[in-house]
């Protein structure tokens, strides 16, 4: 059966995610007379995954909760959204589709620097003829410290691969996600996703909607909006986030584009990638604060306390024991009540709930890396080539602190939320989803040349293949001065250039408030 072209796809995955994720609340009229598509028929991603469309369906589901606020918030009639699904599809590269005329603060400070901490991110075959997803976090030595393996940080690439690769096939998979648990390091076996559906923390997660928020208590009733000058959808709402890399950070800076006050709390003694601060930090306040010296915490209680959401981007329990578990954040927020979103790769519940997880993780363990590497007839399990399930986990996770801003203004209390990595990933291989055949794949192939992509290919080359196919094929989409780009005309980076938000809401327009900043550049404050 031929594919269906890509807006007509993502406006079946948009009633698919209204259907599964009740909390939306998005009527049927409306999907189809108030949501718009239009874009390209063809992907613009290599393999089956249809996460373009996906892309497209989650950034209208956003834009449809905003217009609900909107409504209730200023009156008149629920606004139009339109979604370019090209955009949506271009979305995914988000993190390195920026200029800059300054370089970054180093929060690195030293990884991933090397070929070495590449090949610590990558996949591999296992003695048991399984494959392995190796992640090294920003830390690769703990990693070959703890498994015992010699490695020369000045190999090159291939020398790199296979170095680990000879070690991991003395192991099986299942020796190896052992040794991860044991020490503590990120690591799965590439499942198939009905595999992957069998397994426990797989029967946890399978019924948890994308868009998971509840309310907790009552508090004190409704809680009305803050006064707003400029009628924008998020006027005045104040968001605090404790995260770090993508997908947290995606929550924060999608609702920025609705004029949210949103403050990143970077902790000093933790490293982050440097090639974020371009991105995920337009729109919002950084701040470095390490709640572990009491007056840095007095500072961060007394944000969290005029707070309206908080979001927590660390395992279930970690910011708890620095006394800021959910519990405490809500006490902090008094009476008029506060969204609490847990975002994580593996969610709340389940076995593997505590286990440190990144992107790669996620897209191993739910089948959606055997699903690429079959479709692109590639020798084991592949990535997807983006940051696919960080980016739009971002994006529901901000739908699903919308719909908590909106049942608080509606009906009070505090709500708490979870936006899960794995959740995402699961959803996008589901049957109900399905994927591209064969035909179209090769097809997309055709259209832009992407070329071979393997397991020894790391996030980040993958990021470099499909951005170099884009700038060879779609040039007036790729051009940083045409309408699908923002110019910041004098940050502290200089100039910069990056996508515009992808949801369009007629009379509410999506823009940030200011350029991208460094990472702990502001004081602990919401006045300004």
């Amino acid at each position: 059966m031929a594919a269906e072209p890509v807006p007509q796809e993502a406006r079946r995955l948009l009633k698919l995610l209204n259907e599964k994720n009740p909390a939306l609340q998005i009527p049927d009229d409306y999907m189809d007379t108030h949501i718009r598509f239009e874009g390209g028929d063809l992907p613009v991603q290599p393999g089956a995954l249809k996460s373009g469309a996906l892309s497209a369906a989650a950034s209208a589901a956003f834009g449809a909760v905003a217009s609900q606020i909107a409504q209730d918030r200023y009156g008149g009639e629920l606004s139009h959204v339109t979604v370019n699904t090209d955009h949506a599809g271009y979305f995914l590269g988000m993190p390195a589709l920026v200029k800059a005329d300054k370089p970054p603060v180093d929060w690195q400070r030293g990884a991933w620097v090397k070929e070495m901490d590449k090949a610590a991110t990558m996949i591999y075959p296992t003695k048991d003829g399984r494959w392995f997803q190796l992640h090294g976090d920003l830390d690769c030595h703990a990693l070959f410290r703890d498994i015992g393996l010699e490695c020369n940080m000045d190999a090159n690439r291939e020398e790199a691969y296979e170095i680990i690769q000879k070690w991991t096939l003395q192991h099986t998979a299942d020796e190896l996600e052992a040794m991860m648990v044991k020490f503590g390091h990120s690591g799965s076996k590439c499942y198939e996703p009905e595999e992957w559906l069998a397994t426990d923390m797989g029967k946890a997660l399978k019924d948890k909607p994308l868009v998971n928020i509840e309310q907790v208590n009552k508090a004190n009733g409704p809680v009305p909006y803050p006064p707003a000058k400029n009628n924008r959808i998020l006027e005045g709402i104040k968001v605090v986030e404790m995260v770090r890399i993508i997908a947290g950070p995606t929550i924060g800076r999608t609702l920025a584009e609705l004029g949210a006050q949103v403050i990143k709390v970077n902790p000093p003694h933790l490293r982050d990638i440097n090639l974020l601060q371009y991105t995920l930090t337009t729109g919002t306040h950084t701040v470095a604060l390490d709640a572990r010296q009491p007056d840095q915490k007095a500072q961060l209680e007394s944000l969290i306390a005029e707070a309206d959401v908080f979001i927590d981007g660390y395992r279930p329990g970690s910011l708890e024991r620095l006394g800021f578990g959910k519990e405490r954040v809500m006490e902090l927020a008094g009476s008029k009540g506060i969204i609490y979103i847990d975002e994580n790769a593996y969610g709340m519940e389940g076995p593997y709930r505590h286990r440190p997880g990144w992107q790669q993780i996620a897209d191993t363990a739910s089948g959606c890396a055997v699903v690429q590497g079959k479709s692109l007839g590639a020798e084991g399990a592949v990535l997807p080539p983006l940051p696919i399930s960080d980016l739009l986990t971002g994006v529901l996770g901000a739908a699903t602190v919308l719909c908590g801003i909106r049942d608080r203004a509606r009906h009070g209390g505090n709500y708490s939320g979870v936006a899960c990595l794995t959740s995402y990933d699961m959803f996008c291989v589901s049957k109900e989803v399905g994927i591209y055949p064969p035909e179209l794949v090769q097809k997309v192939e055709s259209e832009f040349g992407f070329g071979p992509i393997t397991p020894r290919d790391d996030v980040a080359r993958l990021l470099g293949i499909v951005l170099q196919a884009w700038y060879k094929k779609r040039p007036k989409d790729m051009d940083f001065d045409g309408q699908l780009f923002v110019s910041f005309e004098d940050g502290p980076f200089g100039q910069t250039k990056q996508l515009a938000p992808v949801a369009r809401i007629d009379n509410y327009p999506s823009s940030w408030d200011h350029p991208p900043r460094p990472y702990g550049y502001d004081k602990p404050t919401f006045d300004y």
